[in-house]
This record gives C-alpha cells, sequence and structure tokens, in this order.
C-alpha cells in the first residue's frame, strides 16, 4: 500500500506511520481509530513487561518479599527512562537486549530439555498423564491462546515507521520475514521443548518450573510448588531472569516512547506537550503510572497480555490492515484484489473476530478470577 500511495501524493500525506495508514483510508476518524489501537496496546505491553520485570527480581534476589513490593522498587527506574527526551543511547544497546532476548530463549529450551530426567523414571502410568493429546481445559481458553499468538508476533504498528527510516525501504520484507521465522523458531523451541519438558504440570511462570521440581506425579498434579521434593536448580533460572531483565529494561521506555510520540502529534497537543515542558512530563508520568497501577493490581503477566492482545490484536493486525488497506488502494485507483485473497483475507478476519470475542471474554474472566482469587 505505501508503494503504491507515496508516489502519487505530496511529502505531507506520505504514509510514514501507522496512523497516516489510518488517515489515508478514513481522514480524522481512521487516524483516531489507529491511535487508540496503537496506544491501548502499548499500555498492555508495557504493563506487563512491568509484570515480568518484578518476576524477574523476585527471583534473582530470593528475599521472599512481596511481588507488588518490587513493582515498587523498579518503578523509578522506569520512571526516569521514560522522562529522557533522547533515547537514542537506549536504541543502540538495543542489540545487547536482542542476545539477552536469544539468549533466555536458548536456555530455556536447554533447561526443559534437561529436566525431561526428573520425570523419566516414574511409573508409566503416571507418565501418560504428563502430556494430552488434545487441550483439556474446554473450548474457551483457545481464545486467550489466539490472543497471545497475535501478540506475540503483531507488528503492524511499528512497520510503517520502521520500513521509513531504513535507508533502503525494498529491502524490508526481506527482512521482515527473516525475523518473524527467527522468531517463529525460537517460539517453537521453546513451546516444543518446554511442554515436552514439563508438560501438564508446567506453571504460570515457566522460571518455576525451571527452579524446581516434582519428586512424583502426586507432588506435580495435587502439591502446590513450594511441596515439591524433587530436585531444584538456581545457576540457569538466574541467567534466564538476568537476561529477560536486560531486555524488558531497554524496551520499556522505547515502547512507552511509541506512546507519547503518539500523543504529542495531536493537533491539539503539539503547543501544550512539547517535550520538556512541565506538561510533557506530566503526561509521561501519568501514563508511566498506568502500567504500574496495572501490574499492581494484576500480577499474572499471562492475564494483561492476553487481555490487550485480544482487544487490540486483531485490530492492528487483520481489520485496519485489510478494511483500510482496501480503502487506500481503491482511492488511488489500484485493481481489485483477487478471488484468492479474497477468500484468504475472509479466513482470516474470522480467525481475527473469534480472537477479538472469544480471547476477549477469557481474558476478562482471568482478571475477574485474579480479584476474586479463584
Amino acid at each position: 500500500v505505501t508503494s503504491s500511495w507515496n508516489p502519487c501524493h505530496n511529502q505531507q500525506q506520505q504514509l510514514e506511520t501507522f496512523e497516516d495508514f489510518g488517515r489515508a483510508a478514513l481522514g480524522h476518524t481512521g487516524a483516531v481509530v489507529v491511535r487508540i489501537s496503537v496506544i491501548s496496546w502499548f499500555i498492555g505491553v508495557c504493563a506487563g513487561y512491568v509484570i515480568l520485570m518484578a518476576r524477574q527480581l523476585q527471583l534473582i534476589a530470593g528475599f521472599g518479599w512481596n511481588y507488588r513490593v518490587w513493582v515498587l522498587v523498579i518503578s523509578p527506574v522506569l520512571w526516569l527512562g521514560c522522562m529522557l527526551r533522547d533515547l537514542t543511547a537506549i536504541a543502540k544497546l538495543m542489540p545487547v537486549g536482542v542476545v539477552a532476548a536469544i539468549g533466555s530463549c536458548v536456555l530455556m529450551i536447554t533447561k526443559a530439555y534437561m529436566d525431561v530426567d526428573n520425570w523419566q523414571d516414574w511409573p508409566e502410568q503416571d507418565q501418560a498423564k504428563i502430556h494430552s493429546m488434545w487441550p483439556e481445559h474446554g473450548f474457551m481458553p483457545l481464545g486467550s491462546v489466539v490472543a497471545t499468538l497475535f501478540g506475540a508476533f503483531g507488528v503492524m504498528g511499528n512497520v510503517p515507521t520502521i520500513a521509513g527510516e531504513m535507508r533502503q525501504p525494498r529491502h524490508f520484507p526481506r527482512a521482515l520475514k527473516v525475523a518473524m521465522c527467527i522468531v517463529m523458531l525460537l517460539y517453537l523451541g521453546i513451546m516444543v521443548s518446554g511442554y515436552w519438558g514439563y508438560g501438564n504440570f508446567i506453571q504460570d511462570n515457566i522460571l518455576i518450573s525451571m527452579s524446581q521440581s516434582p519428586a512424583n506425579a502426586g507432588e506435580a498434579f495435587k502439591a502446590p510448588v513450594d511441596q515439591w521434593t524433587g530436585p531444584r536448580s538456581r545457576i540457569i533460572p538466574a541467567l534466564v531472569a538476568w537476561c529477560v531483565l536486560v531486555n524488558l529494561l531497554l524496551s520499556y521506555p522505547l515502547n512507552m516512547m511509541c506512546i507519547f510520540t503518539s500523543i504529542q502529534s495531536l493537533e491539539s497537543s503539539q503547543q501544550t506537550l512539547n517535550p520538556g515542558t512541565l506538561a510533557n512530563y506530566g503526561m509521561r508520568t501519568g501514563l508511566m503510572g498506568l502500567t504500574i497501577v496495572i501490574a499492581l493490581a494484576v500480577e499474572n503477566f499471562s492475564v494483561v497480555f492476553s487481555l490487550f492482545a485480544a482487544l487490540t490484536g486483531p485490530l492492528q493486525g487483520v481489520f485496519i490492515p485489510v478494511v483500510f488497506g482496501g480503502m487506500v488502494m481503491k482511492k488511488i485507483g489500484a485493481e481489485g484484489t483477487s478471488l484468492p485473497r479474497r477468500i484468504f483475507h475472509a479466513v482470516i478476519m474470522l480467525y481475527a473476530a473469534f480472537c477479538l470475542v472469544i480471547g476477549t471474554v477469557d481474558a476478562v474472566t482471568g482478571v475477574i478470577e485474579s480479584f476474586t482469587g479463584q
């Protein structure tokens, strides 16, 4: 769409951001729809990052401090990162974050494979309980699973900006495909190795499964984790926690900057929220504080991530690109899409609708259960 639109329009009408894409399709309304979707998504992502960072600190320190204490401990550091006007220095450190992310994935895969030895001596009838051929928790949890996948692979909000900043934008499609393939292989490795190693007794936080093992099936499926008496591990889980922490500390301010930039670009905000002003610092503090409040209210990363992914993932990943893309192509007089592509669009839109409805309902249920303690 960008390659077809930009040559036909002047500099002011170029598609350089995802919001420009929405504006080209549906004017001011389209830009607002995109902006709300992107801001909501990044708030959810950053709130999830806070949850994960607090969990990593909890494991690394081993003090026994409450999770919420660690959220408050990390908050000043995150606030300082959000107050930076120029994130060039942090951006230059992102290769370190990428290495840390890949390192954490490799360590998870390795440790899960090693922990298979913990249950291979169990009786065959107990081993049969470890893995299941089909989902055992009903239909609704599939919504959260699909939402998590949307969140894990959703990049549409960043595509126009990244492509516009590349020296040779024509290489972007290939770079995106390579990146997606690498991410997919890492995710598949974790899913396959993690489920093989920990099966149906895997914990919501995989670091817990990597740190403590059950001595038998009775402990695995009936006893709480703190009563497991099997082998314990400290070094590899701590290394994973450090890798995750480094990656998230670098990623958090960069993701928050996407929110700040979006709000600062509003016509009504350009005079009052200029970078460096007290109002701008107040806006940044308020949004950063919102992510902290969400993390304090809901301790489960999966619940927070799946909720925001279910609400915004289908919009950003499917509905906006397909529907708005069709509008933009029609405006420039491009040929209509072929029948096979229309069928493909219909299928993925049904998939996205399933995520939006079922995923949201299941995620909201998870949020309610987190408050009620069920």
